[in-house]
């Protein structure tokens, strides 16, 4: 399933248009097939090249057409779902919505994405389990961790927007566009400030000063 937005507790879904979102693809291994993980591939010295191309999306507009995405959509309420804790096991009793497990299944593809890219980063779902966060938390988010080195430690960030992830991608994958949940293209020259949030990197950029 897409990935969708959630608008003021309702979920757009498209209808009679052809535009679909733009999400990523991470194929399913068979349950027969044996998953390596790769070992940790050390970025000290990607994470320069990463400041510097930062300070060069800041100072160089985006030139190219972007696309608008679908406009025609419906909308649907979120159904409310149980929660099987991936960690302890538990059972949260229709608390969350199953759209937002929807868009955390998207984001967790897209992580996949950038670990397959040889970044060392971190999904931490701990906040939507009360067991494992030791506490009720009324709107839990996803904990997002990311390093560039083994000897350094990990940015740490919150957020369940979809989005934010798509941005890193395209970031971390030397692209210069990434598309929305609705298919909408962003610039990366306008999301410099996602990238510092995601990343830590960048932090002597002023944004909105970059011309």
């Amino acid at each position: 399933m897409g990935i969708v937005a959630a608008l003021g507790g309702l979920v757009a879904m498209p209808t009679g248009c052809d535009a679909q979102p733009n999400t990523p693809i991470v194929s399913e291994m068979g349950t027969d097939s044996i998953k390596i993980e790769q070992p940790f591939d050390d970025k000290t010295s990607d994470s320069i090249r990463l400041e510097n191309r930062l300070k060069k999306l800041a100072k160089t507009k985006y030139s190219g057409k972007l696309s608008i995405g679908a406009m025609c959509y419906s909308p649907i309420m979120p159904q409310p779902m149980d929660h099987v804790c991936p960690y302890c096991g538990d059972t949260t009793k229709e608390r969350y919505d199953n759209w937002a497990f929807y868009a955390i299944e998207g984001i967790e593809r897209i992580v996949a994405q950038i670990k397959s890219l040889g970044y060392d980063v971190v999904l931490d779902k701990t906040e939507y389990c009360p067991r494992c966060s030791e506490r009720n938390i009324e709107h839990p988010e996803l904990i997002f961790k990311i390093r560039f080195s083994a000897k350094a430690d990990y940015h740490i960030v919150k957020s369940n927007i979809v989005n934010d992830y798509q941005c890193l991608l395209a970031f971390l994958s030397n692209q210069d566009i990434y598309s929305g949940s609705y298919g909408e293209e962003h610039d990366l020259h306008n999301s410099i400030a996602i990238i510092q949030k995601m990343t830590g990197l960048g932090k002597d950029l002023k944004v909105g000063n970059n011309k």
